[in-house]
């Protein structure tokens, strides 16, 4: 019987073993293979980064309600669109970016690897901890790895802590002395340099997120970060090129798939309204009509009563098409974030630079980071008239910061939605459409997966008893009330 157990077990093993594995698969290849996947699948950003985060702080419309295309235009309780980035997220991208972590930090001569998959770590974890919350961290992907199935739930303070403290440590290990991943790395091909300044301006972008709940760790995590050196041109801009052949820009799909969606009429008004140069690249109407923004909240009926240029949708504003061809590329943070969150720092007083300085570089530099996606942008001379017709204001400066952080993040839909709620600029006015789910309130989350409560109930439940409960308003830790 001894012998016929070890018989049975030992195929049973070799029946878990899959044939196709790679045991050692080159740090480069899989650095590769995880950048590709870094700005998210078509899946989800369909569903949860457009349909949820960019219709919620009205740079996008729609008027559908059958297919619920955008439940974050009217805040309809669309579960399955709520839960798409968590769903993809733990089954793919968590385990590839732990592995990736844990392998390389076993080898002393991958530092660089290593540094730069922790810098990667912290770009992919916290734009699920921003939309969710408490979420599986230390623990994340550890079945694939370690066979824990059930992980806990870590709170965002933790996670937020353990991201801050990882960019930092990255930064420190960066060598141009060690090996370098070359153009295995399709973000900057192996440019050490560029890496420390994404580092340190991710920092700024974490270290921002803390302002509202924990200012003074806020202030001391933006000078660290502004020390540590960021971003200083387009030239640092951290981006994934698409293609055809590799991995589709994920953007792209919502628009190529859902022909109801259209500019908010909140985004295209306020261009319109500080004479934007910006609304000629973004805006395009396919009858030929001037440039009209659809409202949020309208549905097939409303629209002809409602709506400010009538009841057909080729006379509204789509976005340019070629901004969201298959093959423009993902944007993970620009230059223009930067500027403008040093201008944010500088206003703050947790910075000696020029705050005026740098938001006119920021405001520049989002005009300019239009170039990137192979369409004409505006010349010196209207940027140059449209900051002078614009100025910076000092008495005004968070608010002016936040509406051009607002459009500078357009088709960056996480940070978009994530930086609204802890500046809460713009100044959004909420719909409340019929059987909403938040009681005419702009969401201020995702809802976790139903199935989390059946198969993991006892972590997720000590989430729920901690953050509060599983609705669309309750807040992330960082969004204090």
């Amino acid at each position: 019987m001894a012998f016929s157990l070890t018989s049975c077990a030992d195929e049973l093993a070799e029946l878990n073993e899959n044939p196709n594995a790679i045991e050692d698969l080159p740090y480069g290849m899989q650095l590769t293979r995880n950048q590709l996947h870094l700005p998210g699948g078509q899946y989800e950003v369909r569903r949860a980064a457009v349909g949820w985060g960019m219709a919620a702080v009205q740079q996008l419309a729609d008027v559908s309600i059958a297919t619920s295309i955008l439940p974050g235009d009217k805040y309809i309780d669309f579960i399955d669109y709520s839960f798409a980035l968590y769903d993809d997220y733990f089954t793919q991208e968590a385990k590839d970016i732990i592995d990736f972590v844990i392998r390389t930090g076993e080898d002393p001569e991958a530092v660089n690897y290593n540094a730069i998959g922790r810098i990667m770590k912290a770009i992919s974890f916290h734009k699920v901890t921003d939309m969710y919350g408490d979420i599986p961290y230390s623990e994340a992907g550890l079945g694939y790895i370690s066979n824990t199935w059930f992980p806990v739930y870590d709170r965002q303070e933790a996670i937020y802590a353990d991201m801050l403290s990882e960019l930092e440590v990255a930064a420190g290990q960066l060598s141009a002395s060690a090996e370098s991943p070359g153009d295995q790395d399709i973000i900057y091909g192996g440019d050490i340099t560029k890496w420390r300044k994404l580092a340190y301006s991710m920092m700024l972008r974490l270290g921002l997120r803390l302002s509202k709940v924990d200012p003074a760790a806020s202030q001391s995590w933006v000078q660290k970060a502004i020390a540590g050196g960021v971003m200083t041109s387009l030239d640092d801009v951290a981006k994934i090129e698409h293609s055809l052949d590799t991995r589709i820009n994920p953007v792209s799909e919502a628009f190529r798939l859902d022909t109801f969606i259209r500019l908010s009429d909140t985004f295209v008004s306020w261009m319109q309204d500080n004479s934007d140069p910006r609304l000629d690249v973004l805006s395009w109407v396919e009858s030929g009509a001037p440039h009209q923004g659809l409202p949020n909240g309208l549905d097939p009926t409303t629209l002809i009563t409602d709506g400010p240029a009538g009841g057909d949708l080729s006379d509204y504003s789509q976005i340019n098409q070629i901004l969201v061809d298959r093959e423009k590329p993902s944007m993970l943070i620009t230059y223009a974030e930067v500027e403008l969150m040093l201008a944010e720092a500088a206003a703050r007083g947790w910075y000696n630079g020029d705050a005026e300085a740098h938001y006119n570089n920021g405001v520049r530099a989002a005009m300019e980071n239009w170039s990137f996606y192979g369409v004409s942008t505006p010349s010196t001379a209207e940027v140059d008239a449209y900051l002078a017709a614009n100025p910076y204001d000092a008495n005004n400066a968070l608010e002016m910061i936040g509406e051009q952080y607002w459009a500078a993040t357009m088709l960056i839909p996480w940070e978009s939605f994530s930086n609204w709620r802890r500046t809460g600029y713009p100044v959004l006015t909420p719909v409340n459409y019929s059987g909403n789910a938040t009681g005419g309130t702009i969401p201020r989350r995702l809802k976790y997966p139903i199935v989390e409560f059946n198969v993991n109930a006892e972590n997720i439940n000590a989430a729920v008893a901690n953050q509060g409960p599983n609705e669309y308003t309750t807040r992330v830790w960082w969004d204090a009330n």
